[in-house]
């Protein structure tokens, strides 16, 4: 009995260590509000709280949670809050519409989380958003501009000195500046090189830019410094898209606010008025689509400083808002974010050398040179290059109308001042290229210069990893990836050379693989309200978005108006993003209305862009905008159900049936078991949009196989076909197929590129030497490949069931070709992990599901199993993946 008790006592205390022990490892992870942490400008009165969370049990889930919101952190507690509190919520929900008292602009709320889970105990954890102008009116800054017009090459730069005589306990300031705006107080840049704000509609919305300047200002006098450029906003060089004729087209022009909030608890404000100075410096033009040019000579030092003679300088102008809407630019900045050193430099002559930079990528170039005053350098960039070495700008020059001999498209000039070495980053632009050629006025060594070039794109977080044992694979998976971020500058973009534009087709057909690898949501969110702005009077939507107005891209049709349905679907799929639907329903709902006035004797339509830059095999286009067509409609009535129209959805749905049962009757052979002209893309699209009859679909797909199989397993389609296709292939169980597509070398495939091109990103056309002045060498448009590797090869994929991976299934194809695939992704809810290894006779698979989330596993020779949060390991025998 007494040698009993000391190991009852041991045994007590080692349960009561793990216990412990266990709750220490559960914590919240992340707690967001509006898709952010720890935003600095919420506008909605009713923003959306959410949180992940860890356990190191498996099957965990949460069973309540209690949120608190207080003015103050000192208030954070459910007796002494006085903003909102939940109570305890016995719900599993971890995304939550804030419900609490009217929030007030420029006010910084904190809020505690507490959750539950069922394996018993609590964790809380504490976060704050702060709120930025919650309406038009909340501004009480005026939009200033300068003495000149648009036709006014120079950039116009304003500063302003104001006293801080207090100690500060908050500073912020609220900026937008049209097009592009640069922000330094005290001589001290805070963007950097950024192309913020966000490119809108400027008729119809505008964004603003919100700084924490705290840390920044000091006691005494300071000054703002603020350099505006172009951008799309007064474009000058005309281009065959008109944005020189865009309506919202002035000289560029601000507003600004600084809030201080002082450790005494008084505010003062500073605010953009006519008190404020302005003048032009060294910047003598810039241009979205050539570059810039900058005289060094000109130079106004200390323009940005308190101590600066400001004596020649005007005061500014007052103008007019160009849009009624004015809201806060919550999504990633476009910016610098990686520095490429060349690889290799090639003296052409003694004043003209060229730069490889090694990979295709957007960005600028960043000078370091040394030379006489006056000297001038110009800056070349180009995708191509001739065989003696000379830059080839002839895939993307074709759509600029040059004014002038200095209009050339990707080019910037520095004008040196000859003091020692000097630093050139052209500001308010950005260039695609791989090449750069720099030339001299005169003879230049170079020893005397350093070029590199900086990398830019919308800053975000990469949030999934895709490798396996097949280096060309795992290549084409690098490719999509960089062509994907070399496109989104605020928008989806088609290439960061010639074009820029967000066009709508080329946009929604990478989003799953970009919102995949990338924390990219609040960017297609922003395009969504682009598109509500784009729509026209009688309910079309242009091609193109933001659009000029003033060039007709409405022909596109039909499959790329239907970017208004489906990327708020998938943002919806992948975060749960209700409000999406809801900003463009409407806006949706007025486009079918228009579509059904297009629609031919048969309740089809017929005209509009179809399968884009196809090989070969050519896609009826009346057949492909109808499968689109019928498309719409359903994804019309899932967005109507989901926000609770469920008459709406009805009818929509109906209308649904209509057009498949057209689209059958005129479009498909039944004894043939085909559609269209019996190509690849004939015999996917009505699967991939389940218009084909049941009793037909298992052979519809074979069929489709065959096709492919026949053709030596080399694909032939354009845009569309390289979305859908492979995932068709795929879900009909042909995925060794599409492995055998994908991991060609041959044209037309991915692998053509790298291997004959030695391509670092991804091609507009599959033969890019057909047309050599019409084919951008950096295209996202085929990377949705990449999404079928996480999809497919490793097998993530969300349930229909419930958005944002509150489900998932796990189903992994094995394809004879790999040996290993391994893949990660960072959902909503938590980290997703499917991998597998090939060990001889059997497959080791192993799994991770985000501790509240629940997984379907489906493995070959095995029953479906329901799994919850955890760590899991299967062993699949490949006798079972072959007789499958």
């Amino acid at each position: 009995m007494c040698n009993r008790f000391p190991k009852i006592m041991l045994t007590a205390l080692i349960l009561l260590f793990c216990v412990q022990y266990t709750f220490s490892q559960k914590s919240i992870l992340s707690m967001k509000c509006e898709y952010v942490e720890t935003p600095l400008s919420i506008e909605l009165q009713n923003p959306r709280l959410m949180w992940q969370i860890t356990s190191p049990f498996n099957a965990a889930r949460q069973v309540a949670y209690n949120i608190v919101v207080a003015s103050s952190k000192d208030k954070l507690q459910p007796e002494t809050a006085d903003i909102w509190h939940t109570g305890i919520k016995n719900s599993g929900d971890q995304l939550v519409y804030y419900s609490g008292n009217t929030l007030m602009p420029h006010t910084k709320y904190w809020w505690k989380l507490e959750v539950w889970l069922n394996n018993g105990g609590s964790v809380t954890k504490e976060s704050w958003f702060e709120t930025g102008k919650m309406s038009p009116s909340d501004w009480t800054a005026s939009w200033i501009t300068d003495e000149y017009d648009t036709a006014y090459a120079p950039s116009p730069m304003f500063r302003k000195v104001f006293d801080v005589n207090k100690p500060i306990a908050s500073a912020k300031c609220y900026i937008s500046g049209l097009g592009y705006a640069t922000l330094s107080f005290n001589g001290k840049s805070l963007t950097k090189n950024s192309l913020d704000p966000g490119f809108t509609d400027y008729n119809k919305r505008v964004l603003y830019m919100t700084y924490d300047i705290s840390s920044i200002l000091k006691t005494g006098k300071n000054c703002i410094g603020v350099q505006l450029g172009n951008g799309w906003f007064n474009e000058q060089t005309p281009t065959v898209w008109n944005f020189h004729q865009a309506p919202w087209r002035k000289r560029p022009q601000m507003i600004c606010e600084m809030h201080i909030i002082y450790k005494d608890g008084t505010k003062d404000i500073i605010q953009s008025d006519e008190t404020w100075k302005t003048s032009t410096g060294p910047l003598l033009f810039d241009n979205i689509h050539i570059g810039a040019t900058y005289d060094a000579r000109l130079e106004q030092k200390g323009w940005n400083t308190i101590n600066f003679n400001d004596a020649s300088w005007k005061r500014a102008t007052v103008t007019k808002a160009t849009a009624p809407i004015i809201e806060a630019h919550i999504m990633p900045s476009a910016t610098t974010t990686d520095t490429i050193s060349a690889v290799n430099v090639k003296k052409i002559n003694d004043t003209c050398y060229v730069f490889d930079m090694g990979q295709n990528f957007a960005g600028v170039p960043f000078l370091q040179i040394k030379g006489a005053k006056g000297t001038q350098v110009k800056l070349r960039h180009a995708e191509m290059q001739y065989e003696d070495g000379n830059i080839d700008q002839r895939n993307i020059s074709m759509h600029l109308r040059p004014r002038n001999a200095r209009e050339v498209i990707q080019s910037d000039i520095y004008i040196l001042k000859g003091e020692g070495t000097e630093t050139f980053i052209p500001p308010f632009t950005y260039h695609g290229f791989q090449y750069i050629e720099l030339t001299s006025g005169k003879p230049i060594s170079i020893a005397d210069v350093k070029l590199q070039a900086l990398k830019m794109h919308s800053d975000v977080k990469e949030q999934a990893w895709f490798n396996c044992s097949n280096s060309l694979l795992n290549d084409i998976y690098a490719i999509c990836k960089n062509s994907y971020l070399s496109n989104l500058f605020g928008l989806p973009t088609d290439c960061p050379t010639r074009e820029k534009n967000g066009w709508m087709a080329d946009g929604f057909m990478v989003q799953e693989a970009g919102m995949i690898n990338y924390d990219s949501r609040n960017i297609y969110a922003k395009w969504v309200k682009d598109m509500v702005d784009a729509q026209s009077a009688d309910g079309d939507v242009p091609g193109i978005v933001p659009t000029s107005w003033k060039w007709d891209s409405e022909w596109a049709g039909p499959i790329w108006d239907a970017a208004i349905f489906i990327v708020p679907s998938l943002l919806y799929k992948y975060s749960g993003d209700e409000e999406s639907m809801k900003n463009i329903y409407t806006t949706a709902k007025k486009y079918l209305e228009f579509a059904t006035t297009t629609e031919n004797e048969k309740g089809l339509l017929t005209k509009g862009l179809g399968d884009w830059l196809y090989y070969k095999a050519i896609t009826p286009v009346d057949f492909m905008v109808s499968c689109y067509y019928y498309n719409d409609n359903i994804l019309m009535a899932k967005m109507a159900n989901i926000l609770g129209k469920e008459s709406e959805a009805k009818r929509y749905e109906e209308k649904a049936v209509k057009i498949k049962d057209s689209i059958n009757k005129y479009f498909f052979d039944p004894v043939q078991v085909s559609y269209g002209n019996k190509t690849q893309l004939s015999y996917a699209l009505p699967l991939y949009m389940n218009i084909a009859p049941e009793q037909y679909r298992k052979q519809l797909a074979k069929n489709l196989n065959n096709t492919l199989a026949a053709n030596n397993y080399s694909l032939d389609f354009g845009f569309i076909g390289s979305m859908i296709v492979p995932e068709v292939l795929s879900d009909f169980g042909y995925a060794e197929s599409v492995y055998k597509m994908v991991t060609k070398e041959t044209l037309p495939s991915w692998g053509y590129w790298i291997k004959n091109f030695n391509a670092t990103s991804l091609f507009e056309t599959w033969d890019v030497n057909r047309n050599i002045g019409d084919a951008s060498r950096n295209h996202p448009s085929m990377g949705a490949i990449s999404a079928w590797m996480y999809k497919t090869l490793a097998g993530i994929n969300t349930d229909d069931d419930a958005p944002a991976f509150k489900k998932i299934i796990i189903k992994p194809a094995f394809v004879s070709g790999l040996d290993f695939v391994d893949a990660s992704y960072m959902s909503q809810y938590g980290l997703i992990k499917s991998s597998w290894v090939r060990n001889g006779t059997t497959i080791s698979v192993k799994v991770t599901i985000p501790v509240t989330s629940r997984a379907t596993i489906i493995l070959p020779g095995q029953e479906e199993q329901e799994i919850g949060g955890g760590d899991y390991k299967f062993i699949v025998k490949e006798a079972d993946v072959k007789t499958k």
